[in-house]
């Protein structure tokens, strides 16, 4: 998987980190009730019942006017919906709620003595929309937003040492910032905290509260990151069992097994992807893959079937380009040469960074 691929699943663990402190620093019964709500929200997250969702907390916009915890589940909501398909088609929606919460975080902050309970909603907050901006190429601006909410998580733990929930943003901060950094030369100082961010996680999966199961989701993307593959996938067969119809979850599960060679396991995953939402392309693709990677010569008419409907339905260049490389492979364990430099060519004249493509091209004497 592509680092690009990681950041986008990596996001699954803040898809729903609504603000969730432990309720005896919650302050008033009012307060309560929106953590109550907020928890709910993610539940409906996690279930792919979206339009609820984002009733839920558009409800909670009005309710509480000066909180962002309300834009915050909506800009979760949308963020989601635009990682199934790993493109931004909600963007315009997801802009504007960030607007509206990012003022009243602003405004927030401004007061004297915040809260633990503000200081945390306002450090998940920023810890989202940097992520976002991250997936959008903006990486400086996103390395400036994970700061700020870095920081307010360690003002939040200076208050009190015992939030274990907001130790959940850091460790995330000190995992990622550690791969991402080591692929941007404007970050090459920043040392390597992986095990750090990965213990920090870990304990908060182990201790925490009302982010537990986000840092155990948290923690299967890690893992995976790691290479820790039966680690990865004893949290997500769990989790993929308690929400049967979460797509980003069984699509990393199917890519988990991709990687310890259970190939028809996987591909029953990507396929059960297609059943829960007959609309999205990807699978088509990670289906065509997994049966050119598993080298069965009586599965490639399938996987040749399944690359080209993908073509046909997907516009763009990365991933048909990543289509075409497959081709090429297949093509080439056929023995037929000829086809397999003309899928790579194509692949590279679609994007020419695409490594592996341009590497067999040059190896069959393509002449590029």
């Amino acid at each position: 998987m592509s680092r690009k691929s990681i950041f986008i699943y990596l996001v699954v663990a803040f898809f729903c980190a609504l603000p969730q402190p432990v309720l005896s620093q919650a302050g008033t019964e009012d307060q309560k009730a929106i953590i109550d709500r907020s928890l709910e929200g993610q539940d409906l997250i996690f279930a792919r019942r979206y339009d609820e969702a984002m009733a839920l907390f558009e409800k909670l916009t009005k309710d509480d006017p000066k909180s962002p915890v309300g834009p915050f589940g909506k800009m979760a909501v949308l963020e989601v919906q635009m990682l199934e398909r790993e493109g931004f088609h909600r963007q315009r929606e997801f802009s504007k709620a960030a607007r509206v919460g990012r003022a009243r975080v602003g405004k927030i902050l401004q007061r004297y003595h915040p809260t633990t309970w503000q200081l945390f909603i306002c450090g998940s907050f920023l810890g989202l929309d940097g992520f976002y901006k991250a997936r959008k190429g903006k990486w400086w601006d996103a390395y400036v937003a994970g700061t700020k909410s870095r920081q307010l998580f360690r003002r939040v733990k200076k208050i009190d040492p015992n939030y274990i929930d907001a130790d959940f943003g850091t460790g995330m901060y000190l995992y990622w910032r550690s791969v991402f950094s080591r692929d941007l030369w404007f970050l090459s100082f920043i040392p390597d905290k992986r095990q750090e961010g990965i213990a920090i996680v870990e304990e908060v999966a182990n201790k925490g509260h009302f982010s537990k199961d986000l840092a155990r989701v948290s923690l299967a993307i890690m893992y995976f990151e790691e290479k820790r593959y039966k680690d990865a996938e004893r949290i997500l067969q769990e989790y993929v069992a308690r929400y049967p119809n979460n797509i980003i979850l069984r699509n990393l599960l199917g890519k988990v097994l991709v990687a310890t060679g259970r190939y028809d396991e996987a591909v029953g995953q990507f396929r059960a992807i297609l059943r829960i939402d007959p609309t999205l392309k990807k699978p088509y693709y990670f289906i065509g893959a997994t049966l050119v990677r598993k080298g069965d010569p009586k599965d490639f008419p399938q996987a040749e079937k399944e690359l080209r409907h993908f073509l046909d339905i997907h516009g763009g260049k990365y991933w048909p380009a990543s289509a075409h490389y497959w081709l090429g492979r297949m093509a080439e364990k056929q023995g037929d040469k000829e086809k397999a430099l003309r899928e790579y060519k194509k692949a590279v004249s679609l994007w020419p960074k695409i490594r592996k493509a341009l590497k067999n091209v040059r190896g069959l004497g393509g002449g590029i």
